[in-house]
């Protein structure tokens, strides 16, 4: 049967993203082992590590499962570890978010997830948009979450906190000009983000890792253009939940970094003082995205909240 150019192309990304994947998580998390699940929308790729006690991670708005590489083996160590690719990113099928109701999509992905994992409960740790899919599962299914971590600030507390100029990509006029950003990343580029937004010391990331995230870029733009479309686009009420997040039942643990570009720690302590369900831990000398500026204190603080909880 003749191979369509597009059907090529998406192969040809695919082998670069597995072959960058392959490079960087074989220098952070040797051990770690991939498959593929099915849930009710597609595929996508589940990153393993470890025995133990379940634990599932999900990554950030635009990122991958094998962002959290520096801290699998550690995590592996104590618990059986899933970093999932959430839908559109990483390895998983293409996805358009537009016009989705993101709350009831997040807690269809994570509950489709634990049903193919034949997994009755869970503890969860998710990042930025990856802590909205965790919260809309805990808030949706708190019978099913054993602990809920929030590595960085969680897309759900406030709307992101953008700089002006970043926010003026999102309209009508300069929409097209981002979205031709974002399908030739770089190193360079890639860098800069990651310094804007998500470390502290962009000057740590290793070169594998910024080859991940241009082949993320390279074969995930229009996904992710969707994704970040739907957030800044949609009213300032559906991503703000602080009113859910006072009737959370779930055991939750904020773990902050206190250079958060995104959102003041002090997001995180009114919801704590306002659940006692909810605690905080500081991550310190670390940004949105902790675990590469201060991988032993994000890991440390994942096994002591984990611990609370048993």
């Amino acid at each position: 049967m003749a191979t369509t150019a597009a059907s090529v192309r998406v192969t040809d990304l695919d082998r670069s993203f597995e072959q960058a994947q392959t490079s960087y998580l074989g220098r952070c998390a040797p051990g770690y082992r991939t498959r593929r699940i099915h849930w009710s929308g597609g595929e996508t790729q589940v990153i393993e590590i470890g025995k133990g006690e379940p634990l599932l991670l999900l990554h950030g708005g635009g990122g991958n499962a094998a962002q959290w590489g520096p801290i699998l083996a550690a995590l592996g160590e104590q618990h059986r570890v899933f970093a999932v690719d959430r839908p559109g990113h990483g390895l998983a099928d293409p996805f358009d978010y537009r016009n989705v109701d993101l709350l009831a999509h997040a807690h269809r992905f994570v509950s489709d997830l634990l049903y193919a994992e034949r997994l009755r409960s869970i503890s969860i740790a998710g990042n930025s948009a990856g802590g909205f899919f965790a919260f809309s599962f805990a808030l949706g299914s708190p019978e099913r979450v054993r602990h809920l971590m929030l590595v960085g600030a969680p897309l759900s507390i406030a709307r992101p906190k953008l700089p002006l100029p970043m926010r003026a990509l999102f309209t009508p006029i300069l929409k097209p000009l981002l979205r031709n950003i974002m399908s030739h990343p770089n190193r360079d580029r890639v860098r800069r983000m990651w310094k804007q937004f998500l470390v502290a010391y962009p000057e740590r990331l290793p070169d594998a890792l910024l080859d991940l995230e241009v082949a993320n870029g390279n074969r995930n733009h229009s996904a992710i253009f969707s994704f970040l479309s739907r957030i800044f686009n949609s009213g300032k009420q559906e991503f703000a939940l602080t009113d859910r997040w006072k009737t959370l039942s779930v055991p939750t643990t904020f773990i902050w970094g206190e250079l958060d570009a995104t959102l003041s720690l002090a997001a995180a302590e009114a919801v704590a003082a306002a659940n006692s369900h909810c605690s905080v831990i500081r991550i310190p000398d670390a940004g949105h995205v902790p675990w590469y500026d201060n991988p032993n204190a994000v890991v440390d603080a994942i096994n002591r909240a984990l611990s609370g909880s048993r």
